[in-house]
């Protein structure tokens, strides 16, 4: 009976040990803040978010979303996932598109490996959003953005890709032309978001893992082929 009691005494001080530990470990994980304009409703774990700006953190038990008014949502995390190296590293939402709603289903805080809330398993498309830190002011380059996207057909600075042209048997237009520069950044974003006869819509395709490019970092990689005017 002693030894009953005794182990129980254990058991009870280690049940405690854990929950203090929990405890003043999750703030570690909070810490790191990030922050989205979210123009869409969308779900988080079932529940319906109205389109608006949010706080992101990844505490102990999963993911703490704040919407600005200081509503707190929770959402638990399925797995933890790593792979992509630049661009969702640098902070992303990643959404399952599917009978036109939207569900939060990855999270990848500034330069840290994911968090996967949600599978859908098929009939989606994917939707991504940028998160800025809020204790960190690094962005994705417009440059480095264009060569991990068009300039693998396009060519280095515009110039084009013999090689490329002769693979999809079709001239790639050379980005510094005058028939290029004089679109309107307009057109060329529609360009990019829905492709054309000849090009699909640009993509990121990041160590296996294929999403639209973000609408920030397509306004960079337009003021950057601006640059690229003979």
């Amino acid at each position: 009976m002693q030894q009953m009691k005794t182990r129980s005494a254990i058991a009870i001080r280690l049940m405690a040990f854990i929950f203090v530990t929990s405890l003043a470990v999750a703030p570690a994980f909070g810490q790191f803040l990030a922050r989205a304009e979210i123009p869409y409703e969308f779900t988080l774990d079932s529940k319906v978010l109205p389109a608006g700006t949010y706080t992101f953190s990844v505490i102990s038990s999963g993911l703490r979303v704040q919407s600005a008014g200081g509503q707190v949502f929770g959402a638990p995390i399925v797995s933890r996932l790593s792979g992509p190296a630049q661009f969702l590293r640098e902070g992303t939402l990643v959404f399952d598109k599917t009978g036109g709603g939207h569900i939060l289903s990855e999270v990848w805080m500034p330069r840290l490996d994911g968090i996967l809330l949600r599978s859908t398993p098929i009939n989606h498309s994917y939707e991504v959003l940028l998160i800025s830190a809020l204790n960190d002011n690094s962005k994705v380059s417009g440059k480095a953005a264009y060569d991990q996207t068009c300039g693998r057909c396009h060519g280095p600075a515009g110039k084009g890709d013999e090689k490329a042209d002769k693979f999809f048997k079709v001239t790639i237009p050379r980005l510094r032309s005058a028939e290029v520069q004089g679109k309107s950044d307009s057109e060329l974003r529609e360009i990019i978001t829905k492709g054309t006869s000849t090009m699909p819509p640009v993509e990121i395709d990041d160590s296996g893992f294929r999403h639209r490019l973000p609408p920030q970092l397509m306004d960079a990689v337009i003021a950057y082929v601006r640059t690229l005017k003979q």
